[in-house]
């Protein structure tokens, strides 16, 4: 299934069952707009297994989703699976600019968890909101947001405005990729917990940990081929066309 949009996350223990409700919520409002056809679900990330395996997965919705939601806290950017959702996503849009010229709605960003986040990073988020940084929101994140009783009028607004991102960014879709493109990417690298690294670690491309145990870059391996392709050129054999996909 290609994923109508995409939750990433690192939200774990108790605090998941806050970003179910949300993905819930996000739902309903969209299907509310749309129809409830299989075609506008959308899914959340389970990353609370995933981070602990040695090599990223095959395959990740971040690869074929029409719109990528990302739910901004201090542990998103420590954790390699939401680092490799953001790079696959991002490459995806880069495919999209360099073969069209147009660019496709960048990641709908929310925050989540204010706490420890760059004043950089949820100044741009209110502004995407049509929102000032010292608003109730982005300031408080809609993890709190939701369990307070008194802002439901407050995380409403936020759900609406979200939903209004998602439909936009859909119909803007970037092309999808394959486990194999995965080999042409320079994935963003997770932050460790000790990390005196800028925040703005997620706009820099640099090697995640997943990749840091390879003997050799894509194009040196014996089982990969070099990287000489032109995104403006007509693919040869074994290449896969950049915009073929369910998209269309």
């Amino acid at each position: 299934m290609v994923p109508y949009f995409f939750v990433s996350h690192a939200v774990e223990g108790a605090g998941r069952r806050d970003v179910e409700h949300f993905h819930a919520d996000l739902q309903t409002e969209i299907r509310g707009r749309t129809d409830r056809e299989p075609g506008y679900d959308g899914l959340l990330a389970d990353h609370r297994r995933s981070d602990l395996a040695p090599t990223p997965p095959p395959e990740v919705p971040a690869m074929n989703c029409r719109c990528l939601v990302v739910l901004y806290s201090r542990e998103y950017f420590r954790s390699p699976s939401c680092a490799y959702d953001l790079t696959v996503f991002e490459e995806r849009l880069s495919w999209r600019l360099h073969r069209t010229g147009d660019a496709s709605v960048r990641p709908v960003g929310v925050v989540w968890q204010s706490a420890g986040l760059p004043a950089r990073l949820v100044e741009e988020t209110a502004r995407q909101s049509g929102q000032s940084a010292g608003a109730d929101y982005p300031r408080r994140g809609v993890g709190q947001l939701m369990r307070d009783p008194a802002a439901r009028g407050g995380y409403l607004r936020v759900l609406r405005n979200v939903a209004d991102r998602v439909l936009s960014a859909a119909e803007r879709t970037p092309p999808t990729m394959t486990a194999h493109d995965v080999g042409y990417l320079t994935p963003f690298r997770a932050m460790s917990r000790t990390s005196a690294v800028s925040w703005d670690v997620h706009l820099a491309p640099v090697p995640v940990p997943w990749l840091s145990g390879r003997t050799g870059t894509p194009q040196e391996r014996p089982d990969s081929p070099p990287r000489t392709r032109s995104w403006f050129s007509s693919p040869e054999d074994g290449e896969r066309p950049v915009l073929r996909g369910p998209h269309g």
